[in-house]
């Protein structure tokens, strides 16, 4: 099987590397919260920033209007660190006018030029415009985008060229470009030897696609791998993954490997909506499954398992909102609005949205998140509630 050149793979890489790790807009991964959620500060403040970035925003001015208002907000909140919040929002103007992500709805900045902080985040759904200025990040509006299915590699692959993309579901990036061999017509070439050589060549590319693809789906932790294939290719492709890869390929779609992102984007979207919906079916069938032993179902009894702490999986409807409350000295949280939480005898405070409240407790926990979108999969939750949960033990 042809494989990558040493230098091909070495490139590869190096350019995963380059997209995760310097400036520049990145997907949300679980890397991110680990380290957001452990970065505090005793000094100048982190600031955290959240933008809408849909269509209606790219236009004109519309980003620089609110950013403007971020902006006086921040520094309403900046306290005695006036000084260090206004060059954190500079830099975030900064980085926009550089760069605005090219698919996707939102965006998210935690900056502390003190801690050595700049995180930049694009987001396929849109985020309210907000900004917090305080000891540690607020990540909080990132809860209903971390959902752990939705982490995508789409393939498009010829015999001219083979491009690969990064996607959480509405967000799509490029991440590298493969480009195959021209083939050298010689004056004592028969057709037939042009022919055998010509397919010679697409085995080679489809088989050197499949290894990049394989590389690209461990770099970037993807849990499918949806593509679009020459059909004269498409089984060199397929036979050549290893049985880690190919366990990930969901879906295949049509699409012009010549295409803009977008379009990939807008290509891809019914495959991946797909995926995202037997996945959710799936979870919810395993929480049937495991109810009579490690699992629960019902919003009190999915409550109870995330204050103990014993949630791996939280499973919600997406759209489901619904006020609450949470003990802030234990951060137990309740369907209570007010009063006094029974179990440690601490005042309650509301929680505006308390599906929002538990997203942000499982992922503090280190949980996964199952955020139910599909029709079928939420008419089979709502006979339980607005969620369930599978557990560590």
């Amino acid at each position: 099987m042809s494989a990558l050149s040493a230098d091909s793979r070495d490139a590869l890489l190096a350019e995963l590397r380059r997209r995760t790790s310097t400036p520049g807009f990145h997907f949300l991964s679980s890397d991110h919260i680990q380290r957001l959620n452990e970065a505090r500060s005793e000094g100048a403040p982190i600031v955290s920033v959240f933008m809408e970035l849909t269509p209606e925003m790219r236009v004109g001015d519309s980003w620089e209007i609110a950013l403007k208002d971020l902006r006086q907000k921040a520094a309403d909140a900046s306290g005695d660190h006036a000084k260090a919040v206004s060059a954190e929002m500079d830099r975030v103007e900064a980085a926009l006018r550089e760069s605005i992500p090219r698919t996707g709805r939102g965006v998210a900045f935690f900056l502390c030029q003190e801690l050595g902080l700049f995180e930049q985040l694009g987001t396929a759904i849109a985020l309210p415009n907000v900004v917090q200025v305080g000891r540690e990040p607020y990540i909080r509006p990132l809860a209903r985008i971390r959902d752990e299915n939705d982490r995508f590699v789409i393939a498009l692959v010829s015999a001219h060229k083979s491009r690969f993309f990064f996607s959480q579901i509405g967000l799509v990036e490029e991440v590298f470009d493969l480009a195959g061999e021209e083939l050298e017509i010689t004056d004592f070439a028969s057709k037939d030897q042009r022919q055998d050589m010509k397919a010679e060549l697409k085995k080679d590319q489809a088989q050197k696609s499949a290894h990049a693809l394989a590389l690209i789906a461990e770099q970037m932790d993807a849990r499918h791998v949806v593509y679009s294939c020459a059909s004269d290719m498409e089984k060199d492709f397929l036979d050549a993954m290893d049985q880690k890869t190919r366990l990930k390929v969901s879906e295949s779609f049509a699409c012009e490997v010549n295409a803009s992102t977008s379009e990939v984007a807008e290509a891809a979207n019914t495959a991946q909506r797909q995926v995202e919906a037997r996945e959710e079916m799936e979870t919810i069938e395993k929480v049937q499954e495991l109810l009579s032993s490690r699992a629960v179902a019902g919003l009190d009894d999915t409550l109870d398992m995330l204050n103990q702490q014993r949630v791996m999986t939280l499973v919600v409807d997406d759209e489901a909102r619904m006020a609450g409350g949470i003990d802030p000295d234990s951060g137990m949280l309740t369907t209570q609005t007010e009063g006094t939480y029974e179990a440690t005898g601490g005042t309650i405070e509301r929680e505006s949205d308390l599906i929002e409240a538990m997203l942000d407790s499982a992922m503090a926990q280190g949980a996964t998140l199952e955020l139910v979108r599909s029709e079928a999969a939420k008419s089979a939750l709502s006979a339980h509630g607005p969620a369930a949960a599978i557990l560590r033990f």
